[in-house]
C-alpha cells in the first residue's frame, strides 16, 4: 500500500510538471507573436519609434509652475489667485503652440529645477491644494480666456494695458491703486553702474550706437512715461528703445526709475519689481491677509474680467 501511494504521487507530480511546461511554451509562443509587429517596426524604423511620451495636462504641471512663480510663504487665497492666472496663461500657450509631448517634457524640465530647494515638498502640496480648489477656473475677458498677467510689486499702482501696448485686446489690464505695495520689501532699490561699464553694455547690445565723449547719463533721455511713472520709451545716444527693453538689458527690477550720476557712477533708483501690469502679487497677498477671497482679489486687480471654467 505505501509503495502504490508513492508511485501514484510521483505520477501525479510528473503530469503536473508536463502541464506547467506546456503552459510556459504556450505563453512564450503567444508573447513572441504579440511582440513580432513591434520587433519588425524596430528593425525597419529604428529604436526612436519606441519612445513613449508622457501624457501631460495642465493640472499635472500647474503646482510645479506655481512653485516657480509665487513666494511659498504667501497666503492660501493668494496661491489660488496664482493658480487661476497660471492656468489661464498655460491654456493660451497650449492653444497657440499645440504643446506636443516634447514641449511638455521641456516645460517639465524647466519647472522641476526648484525641487531640490529646502521646503519644496511642503510648498508643492500647498500649491497642489490651491490648484485643486480652483480646478479648471481661468480668467475671462468677455467670452475669451485672457493671459494671467502678474508682477511681484507695483510702483504704487498697476499699469494700463491700453496705454502700454496700444492694443484693444490688452484693455482688460486696467490701472488700479495698490499703494500698500510701497511698504513691501524691495519696493525701492538702487542699482549702480560705472560709466565705462554702462557704455560698453549698451554698445554691445546695440551695434552702431553712437555715443559722444559726454557721460552716458547725459545721453540717455527718458522722454515718455505712462501715468504711473513707468518709462514707455527713451533715447540712448542715437537709438530709441522701450523702457521695458532697457530694463531687461540692464537687469533692473522695474522700468519706473530715475537716473543720477555721482562719483563716476550712474545710479538707477527703481520703484517696484516687474513690468507693473495685471496683478501685484505683493498687493494681492496683502488683500488675502485682510480676509479677501481669491475671486475678490482677482476682481480687484482685473475689474473687467470674470473667473469661470472653460465649458461653463
Amino acid at each position: 500500500f505505501p509503495y502504490t501511494t508513492l508511485f501514484r504521487s510521483k505520477r501525479h507530480r510528473a503530469v503536473g510538471e508536463n502541464m506547467k511546461e506546456k503552459l510556459r511554451m504556450i505563453l512564450a509562443v503567444t508573447g513572441i507573436f504579440l511582440l513580432l509587429p513591434l520587433l519588425l517596426t524596430v528593425f525597419l524604423s529604428g529604436r526612436e519609434v519606441l519612445r513613449i511620451k508622457k501624457q501631460w495636462n495642465m493640472e499635472s504641471l500647474l503646482p510645479m509652475m506655481m512653485c516657480m512663480e509665487i513666494p511659498w510663504e504667501y497666503e492660501e487665497e493668494m496661491k489660488k489667485v496664482q493658480a487661476v492666472l497660471t492656468r489661464s496663461s498655460l491654456y493660451l500657450r497650449i492653444e497657440e503652440t499645440g504643446m506636443d509631448g516634447e514641449d511638455w517634457e521641456k516645460l517639465w524640465r524647466e519647472v522641476k529645477t526648484a525641487q531640490h530647494q529646502k521646503g519644496y515638498q511642503q510648498a508643492y502640496r500647498s500649491m497642489e491644494a490651491a490648484a485643486k480648489d480652483t480646478e479648471g477656473e481661468m480668467l475671462f475677458y468677455g467670452s475669451k480666456v485672457c493671459e494671467g498677467v502678474f508682477h511681484r510689486i507695483s510702483s504704487g499702482a498697476t499699469r494700463d494695458g491700453l496705454e502700454v501696448f496700444g492694443k484693444m485686446e490688452k484693455g482688460y489690464l486696467l490701472s488700479v491703486d495698490s499703494n500698500w505695495d510701497m511698504y513691501g520689501e524691495g519696493y525701492l532699490s538702487g542699482h549702480y553702474f560705472s560709466e565705462e561699464a554702462l557704455r560698453k553694455q549698451l554698445e554691445k547690445a546695440y551695434p552702431g550706437l553712437v555715443f559722444t565723449e559726454e557721460s552716458p547719463e547725459k545721453q540717455i533721455n527718458m522722454y515718455k512715461r505712462d501715468k504711473v511713472g513707468h518709462i514707455l520709451s527713451l533715447t540712448v545716444g542715437n537709438k530709441t528703445i522701450s523702457g521695458e527693453e532697457f530694463r531687461q538689458l540692464l537687469e533692473l527690477p522695474s522700468s519706473n526709475f530715475t537716473m543720477q550720476a555721482a562719483d563716476g557712477k550712474i545710479r538707477f533708483l527703481c520703484k517696484g519689481q516687474g513690468h507693473g501690469l495685471g496683478l501685484s502679487q505683493y498687493g494681492g497677498n496683502v488683500l488675502a491677509k485682510e480676509g479677501k477671497s481669491y475671486k475678490e482679489i482677482l476682481r480687484y486687480y482685473f475689474p473687467e474680467c470674470g473667473v469661470q471654467k472653460k465649458d461653463s
